[in-house]
């Protein structure tokens, strides 16, 4: 491919393009650019996700018969909030439950869910959830709660 000059100036100057690109610098090409900025993207994705988190298994003090390390027990439950209602099976893992899926067999839902109840098993892991019973605004007791439930 023949080189074109830039401008007037380089003309008049007498300065061919071979000439210019004879100084010692290497142009890089648009594509090389694009090589390298994919490459280095690609090794630093892979460097990030190299290293294994550690996770570390606190055993039961006395074992529950029904749990099986690292096996799912899947519950029949209920969501209700307010004027949301929807049957739920919920998959527990090591005693932790953490997915809730609707309730195929439930003649009100038919296994539907809607995002909320979906989102719902974040709120059994929030800091600021309910430790313990209140009453419009008060705390109480169990025994209370009991005594007010039945």
């Amino acid at each position: 491919m023949e080189k074109q000059w830039r401008s007037i100036e380089e003309y008049e100057q007498g300065i061919t393009p071979e000439q210019e690109n004879s100084s010692g610098k290497t142009s890089a090409s648009r594509r090389d650019f694009l090589k390298l900025f994919g490459f280095s993207v690609a090794s630093a994705a892979v460097v990030t996700s190299c290293e294994k988190p550690v996770q570390r298994a606190i055993p039961y003090l006395i074992k529950p018969e029904e749990i099986i390390p690292g096996k799912a027990n899947y519950y029949a439950s209920t969501f209700y909030d307010g004027t949301e209602y929807c049957s739920v099976v919920v998959k527990v893992r090591d005693g932790r439950p953490i997915k809730i899926e609707g309730n195929h067999q439930s003649p009100v839902s038919r296994g539907g869910t809607s995002a909320r109840v979906q989102a719902s098993v974040l709120n059994l892991y929030d800091d600021a959830r309910y430790k313990e019973p209140v009453l419009s605004g008060n705390k109480i007791s169990w025994d209370e709660v009991d005594s007010w439930i039945t």
